[in-house]
């Protein structure tokens, strides 16, 4: 667990004057965003419905296309293809989706839809390894904010 990250939440003035149980409901309840890969079929299915991935594909397919945009929409495609996690904030995914930007193969609204894939709510306590949180590692936090060990 990390007590740290506890101590340090509890230190916050939303969380004075809760008792233990309301500020254990609080702390439980409290959610983060975190930004994580995508899986590429979301992706796929995204671009599918904007009406984009048809271009795309059509490019990457055709090896006398341009340079740019030909290996971005290759590169896209094969990692559609492949099926894995994409992390979307690898430098590479970030420049490849700014050429089909300029390219008039994606708009901002579309890249900004594929961003927005990556993001997702989590719960505070589980973004810092604490798991859930009861009154008891209230009580242990809020002694050791308090200076008070056991033994003492």
């Amino acid at each position: 667990m990390n007590e740290q990250a506890l101590i340090d939440e509890l230190r916050k003035p939303e969380y004075q004057g809760l008792s233990d149980q309301d500020a254990a409901d609080a702390i439980n309840a409290k959610t983060v965003q975190q930004v994580a890969p995508v899986e590429a079929q979301a992706i796929r299915l995204t671009l599918a419905s904007r009406g984009r991935l048809a271009a795309i594909k059509r490019i990457g397919d055709n090896t006398a296309a341009p340079e740019p945009p030909y290996d971005a929409c290759a590169t896209l495609m094969a990692l559609l293809d492949a099926g894995d996690l994409i992390d979307l904030q690898n430098p590479a995914v970030d420049a490849s989706s700014q050429v089909l930007i300029q390219h008039n193969l994606l708009t901002q609204d579309d890249a900004d839809a594929i961003a927005a894939l990556a993001v997702q709510e989590v719960r505070w306590v589980d973004a810092e390894g604490i798991g859930e949180c009861g009154i008891g590692y209230i009580i242990n936090a809020r002694k050791e904010i308090a200076g008070v060990h056991d033994g003492e």
